[in-house]
Formats: C-alpha cells, structure tokens, sequence
C-alpha cells in the first residue's frame, strides 16, 4: 500500500515536467474507515453512494493494508514513505517530526512542492497535534490547527450524561450539516476547486468521521433504522488460543463488556453507519464540485483511509490490532488514463 501510493503520487508530480500543463491532485483522507463501504461489501447496512460512485471510475484496491493500525504512525509512514519499523513512529503520542529519519526526507506535499506544485488543504491529513507547517503553502483553518471544532451534544447520550471513556460515544444531532467540522472543510476544498490556479496543485481534504465520537446530524442516523441493524458476526471463543499478551492487546479497555454488556453493540454499529455516510456524503459533495469544475479532465484523485476498525469482531473494539478488521483500509486511484 505504502509503496503504491508514494509510487503512483511521485509519478505524478513529475509527470510531463516540461509540459504546459501537468495533472492536478485531489488527496481525500478519511479517518478510522474500515470496508464497510458498498464497493467492498464488508457490511450489508452500509450506505455509501458517494464512495461507490468514485470506485466506479476508479482503480481500486480491494486488498489495500495501512503501514500500522493507528492514526499517528500510519499517516507518518503514508505521508512520508518510511515505514514505523525504519522510523520508529508506533505510537499516537509520538511527535513523529522528531524522528531523525525524516530530516533527509520530505513529505509527500513537500515534494510536490519541489516539484512546482501549490499544496494546500484542509482537514486531518496530518495526527492531532503533529501538523507539519512547511509541507503547505496554504491549509484552513491554519497549518497549525488542521479542522474546525465538532458541535458537542449538551451530554454524553449513552450513558446519561456521564462522562464516556476516551470519547468512545455516540448520538444524532439535532443541528444542520454545515455546522459541522468535515462539512466546513469541504466547503473551504470546494471553494479552492472552484478557482482558478496558476500552478497545479496538490489539494489535500481530511474528513474526520467516522472517528469517534460519533455524532452526525440526526438526519444520518434515520438512514440507519436501529432494528434493521445487523451485527458483525463474532466467534464468542475467538481469543481462547492467543498468548495473554494477544488477550490483553484484544480486551484493552474493556470496550466490549462496556458495550455489549449495557446491551448497546446494536447503537454502536448503527452510529458507526451513520458517521461513515454522513464521510460519504462529505466526499460526494467534493466529488459533485470537481465535475463541475473547470479542473474535472485534469486532476487526478486519490482516496484513503488510514487503517481499519473493529465493532466487536474478535471482541475488539477501535484499531491497534493486526487483525483484517484493524488493518484493511481504503485506497482508490481515479483520472484520466486510469483504468476502473
């Protein structure tokens, strides 16, 4: 995966150096999707029009794996080329800019950069707080604050009020889409379609959900009915041949006691649905803009996603495992010349 997407994205921003014009790039990021999307089937309730729309016309590799199963070392090692076991990046909270490794060697915005291109964006392209200011000639809302504030609901839903672990919650908004983070992002994107450039450019669109929490205009949760939701299937003795460290990577924070226990898997599967169209409908308004612009013939797009997600398969629940659910991620390649 590593290999093709720096492969495939370096070919393109030398592609035709001398020439008048050389191909665009659109670099959509979604966090925390797993294939629970249409084109890959990996669950039946899932509504993703927007994305099976884009596989339509697009390469898409079906068995596409991230570099590491979390946020912060994986979007290091896609970003830059070098994988976690070279530099070193596990961890979330690991400032991966530090890592000696990558003086000698520039992101891949930075490149394009080099190489006579705008890179600009908006979004998490980047971990948290480890934004890289000298790899954007431009991103919104600033290069050190990489997207704008989510509305919160007035309490956590699912446990009345109390506070959940580690924002692990859930619960349809009663608010308008535009209010919402990914939504101010693709707004700013779109904007940037729809001008004019002087320099090909390299535009970068993170959507944020369906991280947690998962809270999305209620209107996302009525496209998910709860009694119409289907459970992943689960072997219930899954665990009882893995090491007691396996045990303890599996059962880290009791996530599925806490939520299969309160009798809440179903909610969580429903939200985690609603949260990843409420991302599809995000990139379908971008999709919608550059078909309608005049960079449609010329501008290559690149969609993926960062790692996968467990939702109670292996009695697991978020990311950190090298299990498919943890690891299979989304990577499409669309544009002129590229074959679907």
């Amino acid at each position: 995966f590593l290999q093709m997407t720096g492969a495939g994205l370096a070919a393109a921003s030398l592609v035709g150096a001398q020439a008048e014009s050389r191909p665009n790039v659109l670099f959509i990021a979604i966090d925390d999707l797993n294939d629970w999307v249409g084109f890959l089937g990996g669950h039946p309730n899932a509504k993703t029009p927007n994305l099976d729309r884009l596989a339509e016309r697009s390469t898409v590799f079906t068995h596409a794996y991230c570099a590491a199963p979390l946020c912060n070392p994986s979007r290091a090692a896609l970003m830059t080329g070098i994988q976690p076991a070279r530099s070193g990046v596990y961890d979330n909270g690991m400032d991966w800019r530090k890592a000696p490794i990558f003086e000698k060697h520039p992101t891949l915005s930075k490149h394009f950069m080099n190489n006579g291109y705008s890179a600009i964006g908006s979004g998490k392209i980047f971990h948290g707080p480890y934004q890289d200011p000298s790899s954007w000639k431009e991103y919104w809302p600033s290069k050190e604050k990489n997207r704008p504030d989510d509305p919160m609901p007035p309490k956590t839903p699912w446990y009345g009020g109390k506070a959940a672990r580690a924002h692990f919650d859930w619960g349809p908004l009663d608010i308008g889409e535009n209010e919402m983070g990914d939504w101010k992002v693709t707004s700013w994107v779109i904007d940037q379609l729809n001008r004019e450039h002087t320099q090909p450019f390299f535009l970068a669109c993170g959507v944020f959900r369906p991280h947690l929490p998962w809270y999305v205009p209620k209107k996302y949760y009525d496209m998910h009915p709860l009694d119409e939701i289907e459970l992943p299937p689960v072997n219930e003795k899954d665990l009882e041949d893995l090491s007691p460290l396996a045990h303890e990577i599996a059962e880290a924070g009791n996530d599925n006691k806490r939520i299969v226990g309160h009798g809440k898997w179903r909610e969580a599967v429903q939200s985690y649905l609603a949260c990843t169209s409420f991302a599809d409908a995000c990139v379908g308004r971008v999709l919608d803009a550059l078909d309608a612009s005049p960079h449609r013939d010329n501008t290559m797009i690149v969609l993926w996603s960062d790692h996968g997600w467990h939702l109670g398969e292996k009695l697991h629940w978020r990311k950190r495992t090298l299990w498919e659910e943890g690891t299979r991620n989304l990577l499409l390649f669309s544009g002129t010349g590229i074959a679907p």
